[in-house]
């Protein structure tokens, strides 16, 4: 199998501008541990009523819907796409695994985490009358692990399917058994936006089958339209579903910006979008009078990005003294302190604090230490020059670019901080903004830049899914760094990931998460901000949605209370 790795793909979705805010009128809660797990005002179907139209503001148009793809895994795709594919495995308010029947009526995994048997439901099909089968897991299992032969834009052998041996067919078509080359423990990252095997064999209909268009769907929903202008994507409640079914109409996923999202829904012209946490949105939600604001955490986190694979943030020394430099508190009262939000910097790159094994694992980096900053730097050869700028033995200045795509003012705020913050240290850093195309695909993916901002997300509460984010290199050259923006890992890393997909005990994963986390601080990589909030704008009467957390979305049971 050919396939093309880009930082494109995030499987953890990576965010321009963290957006946050809490339900007006509230009292802030002191810490991270009085936030709820989630806020999707949870009812039971039958105090759901039938019909209606949910218009969901969605942040950029999507093009490519092979969720697999390099240029598909979006978190605005992942929304859509969740409403119309199969996903055997989903997850509660607490991160806890359970099957979802319309497709997986049960499943176990033996005791040495090497064989998972599952029972597929014989009533699932896929829009075009097929069964849903035994063969369609073979394939994608084959495809994504890296076993097929073609061109497939996908990324590699992704984690999890890169430890699948073979699927072995059971007493039916309905039946199979997964053998894994050595113990995995994380199996609800498999499987996820599962297509049929059709699509998943052949290069030329997993690279431009969805590109533009949905052809073949399994969902309680049916794909209606895309309108190519707007991106808009229109789907409708499938009649021929055999699940319970949707309870609303249709959903409207809608693209926009923050700032005109928040006066659509106050206007009652849109009824969810995610809520930026500039002041201005977050005041102009307030005015809609049957609407509010979520509060629950969210399963991701803000970072300050130090692109390793340059001569000046190469020497971890200066990496752990940017980091000592930085005052993390101050950037995240900067970022919040405009709305009912607890201004705290307590950050785990891998756990959300609503995990039970959350731990804070910074050790002596997490606060800001001026003086020993300014020790690392002088013993990594970065003397204090002329203008307070440190220079090197050659001459060269510690000069450092950061850029932040035009029109973020989140970004543009903390690379102002940042720049007062590190001027302290002798070290100078030039803010620069790029159109976002630009930003991207000249910058940030091609590793041309020293610092910047951004949100990472997470779909799933397992941590190897992060492995691509902050292990690698990925090739013998050591050049291919995958999604791993920072350029930087250690063996160490990379160990501590393999030990954590094979690990089963619930304890042992969360304290191996921690290590990694820790391993990260030590190494300068992904300075974390302060964790994402879970804050969406919905109508009082929407019910079963809103911030998810750690939570799968349920797409039958969103609907609206009884009026």
């Amino acid at each position: 199998m050919r396939t093309r790795r880009t930082a494109a793909l995030a499987a953890p979705v990576m965010a321009l501008v963290l957006t946050a805010t809490a339900c007006g009128g509230g009292d802030t809660a002191e810490s991270l541990a009085e936030i709820p797990a989630w806020d999707i005002n949870p009812q039971d179907r039958a105090d759901v009523r039938d019909g209606g139209t949910l218009r969901w503001g969605t942040t950029t148009p999507i093009s490519q819907y092979m969720m697999h793809h390099t240029d598909g895994n979006l978190g605005d795709a992942h929304h859509i796409m969740g409403a119309l594919m199969p996903s055997p495995f989903a997850f509660d308010e607490n991160g806890e695994i359970y099957n979802r029947e319309a497709y997986l009526r049960d499943y176990e995994m033996s005791d040495d985490g090497r064989q998972l048997r599952m029972e597929l439901n014989p009533e699932a099909h896929w829009s075009t009358g097929e069964p849903i089968t035994w063969k369609d897991y073979e394939q994608q299992a084959m495809t994504l692990g890296g076993q097929e032969e073609g061109d497939f834009a996908a990324p590699g052998q992704m984690h999890g399917y890169d430890r699948i041996d073979s699927i072995e067919r059971g007493d039916d078509q309905y039946e199979l058994t997964v053998h894994f080359s050595e113990p995995f423990g994380e199996t609800g990252l498999l499987f996820e936006h599962l297509y049929p095997k059709e699509v998943m064999a052949d290069p030329d209909r997993f690279n431009e089958g969805y590109l533009e268009d949905i052809p073949i769907t399994a969902g309680p929903f049916d794909f209606e339209s895309l309108d190519p202008g707007s991106g808009t994507v229109t789907v409708v409640r499938n009649d021929d579903w055999w699940g319970d079914p949707a309870k609303l109409d249709e959903i409207i996923f809608q693209p926009g910006k923050p700032e005109a999202q928040a006066g659509a829904f106050v206007n009652d012209e849109l009824d969810t979008f995610y809520v930026g946490y500039e002041a201005a949105e977050f005041n102009r939600v307030q005015d809609r009078h049957d609407g509010r604001v979520t509060q629950a955490v969210d399963n991701g986190f803000r970072f300050l990005e130090m692109n390793a694979d340059t001569e000046e943030l190469s020497d971890v020394d200066v990496r752990n003294a940017i980091t000592l430099a930085i005052d993390r508190g101050e950037m995240a009262a900067a970022s919040l302190e405009a709305i009912d939000w607890p201004e705290d910097p307590t950050t785990n790159r891998l756990l959300s604090s609503s995990a039970e094994g959350f731990q804070e694992n910074s050790g002596d980096l997490g606060e800001q230490d001026v003086d020993r900053a300014n020790q690392l730097l002088e013993e990594a050869g970065w003397a204090l020059g002329d203008q307070n700028v440190r220079t090197n033995s050659e001459g060269d200045q510690l000069s450092l670019r950061f850029f932040c795509p035009a029109g973020v003012q989140t970004c543009t705020n903390e690379a102002t901080i940042v720049q007062e913050h590190l001027a302290e240290v002798g070290i100078d850093v030039r803010v620069e903004t790029r159109e976002t195309d630009e930003y991207f695909n000249d910058h940030i993916y091609a590793g041309d830049f020293e610092l910047s901002t951004f949100v990472m997300t997470r779909s799933t509460p397992y941590v190897g899914e992060q492995f691509e984010n902050f292990g690698g290199p990925f090739d013998e050259d050591g050049e291919d760094w995958g999604n791993n923006l920072a350029r930087t890992s250690t063996e160490e890393v990379n160990q501590k990931f393999e030990e954590l997909a094979a690990e089963t005990d619930p304890e042992q994963y969360d304290a191996t998460a921690n290590e990694i986390d820790a391993l990260l601080w030590q190494n300068g990589q992904s300075i974390p901000l302060f964790q994402r909030t879970g804050t969406w704008a919905v109508p009082e009467d929407l019910a079963n949605f809103g911030a998810f957390g750690l939570a799968s979305i349920v797409y039958p049971d969103i609907g609206y209370t009884e009026e």
